[in-house]
């Protein structure tokens, strides 16, 4: 599916926090996020999520950041990442986000590229990569850390906790005034030394819309965040799509949890890279090689009926998908390469449709 693809003319005056503004007035105390901490699933509402991206913004304002300035991110995708990047944006900011297994050279690309003002990171080891290339980034005057796990002694004038930052965050300011034609993203390609692709604001509601359209998401949808924010999909299908549709986002409780939390959350809607989909299918196949030479061979053989026959389906698929998590799957699509042929007909044997996005 092209992203890109048959845009709609917009509002010029359409915007993403617009847009999370009319959904927060609208239904404030439903639930629109989720994040597994210390084993419950704590939820987020609309409203909590409003107050916490306009206090971002208000923080942002209060350290000097003007509409047009780059703020990013480098961190595991989390909800204060979420509430980073639509601060960001509130505050009429472009938000650019740093894979989070970047190694230095990437890191300083990008934020030297960008013009980055402010960085969130996420913890002490997102922090020193920060801190190793700010000498050769002119623009970055703040460093705001998310998780001060083993920074307690830490102190540097240009650095402070995410605490710390937004308590700069209160008080009433003016609310910027944000066109559609204004820049809203900045992505970068993964690793390569490449040039920054801006997108503007109703850039992005364009390919939300043709993203809802084409996938058939709805309203209560549920979702699993496995993607980093730096991947276009993840922000564009995965957060903004599921912030205009209502689809509930739940968010990883730690980046060794993927497995686990698949199997709580059976989103209804899921979106991974290849190398997800392919652990998928290496660990059930590991499963099936290991079972009793019945339990293989009914396996294989279910595989190879594939979910239109209703007794392979009964016996066997079902309790795979089950077992995946993906018992109530009903979109699903892949990020950047396509997987290997055998994991794409192995996926379409469970009865799940995997959509290509070619961002």
């Amino acid at each position: 599916m092209e992203l890109n693809a048959g845009r709609p003319a917009m509002d010029s005056n359409a915007s993403i926090p617009a847009m999370v503004a009319q959904r927060a007035a609208a239904q404030g105390s439903a639930v629109v996020l989720r994040k597994k901490d210390r084993g419950l699933w704590k939820a987020v509402t609309w409203a909590e999520l409003d107050s916490r991206r306009n206090a971002i913004a208000q923080a942002l304002r209060a350290i000097g950041f003007r509409q047009g300035d780059v703020a990013g991110a480098l961190s595991d995708t989390c909800p204060d990442l979420v509430y980073a990047d639509l601060g960001i944006l509130t505050a009429g900011g472009t938000s650019v986000a740093v894979h989070p297994e970047a190694e230095t050279p990437e890191v300083l690309h990008v934020l030297r590229e960008s013009a980055c003002r402010v960085v969130f990171v996420e913890n002490e080891e997102q922090l020193d990569k920060a801190l190793t290339v700010r000498e050769s980034c002119p623009a970055l005057t703040k460093i705001v850390i998310l998780d001060m796990k083993g920074l307690r002694e830490f102190n540097d004038p240009d650095c402070e906790s995410f605490e710390v930052f937004l308590a700069r965050g209160t008080g009433a300011s003016e609310p910027v005034a944000i066109r559609g034609d204004h820049p809203a993203v900045l992505v970068f390609p993964r690793g390569d030394g490449g040039a920054g692709r801006l997108l503007t604001h109703a850039d992005v509601l364009a390919m939300v819309k043709a993203g809802r359209d084409r996938l058939g998401v709805r309203s209560g949808d549920e979702r699993l965040a496995v993607l980093p924010m730096s991947d276009q999909a993840e922000r564009v299908l995965g957060l903004y799509l599921a912030l205009d549709a209502g689809i509930v986002s739940n968010y990883l409780e730690s980046s060794e949890t993927g497995r686990e939390n698949l199997q709580e959350v059976k989103p209804t809607l899921f979106g991974a890279d290849a190398e997800a989909w392919t652990r998928l299918h290496a660990r059930i196949t590991a499963a099936a090689d290991g079972a009793t030479a019945v339990h293989r061979m009914l396996y294989r053989w279910a595989i190879a009926a594939g979910s239109g026959n209703a007794l392979a389906n009964a016996l066997v698929l079902r309790a795979v998908r089950n077992e995946l998590g993906m018992g109530r799957l009903r979109v699903a699509f892949v990020s950047g390469n396509k997987p290997t042929q055998d994991v794409i007909d192995w996926v379409g044997a469970l009865g799940i449709k995997i959509a290509p996005i070619e961002a």
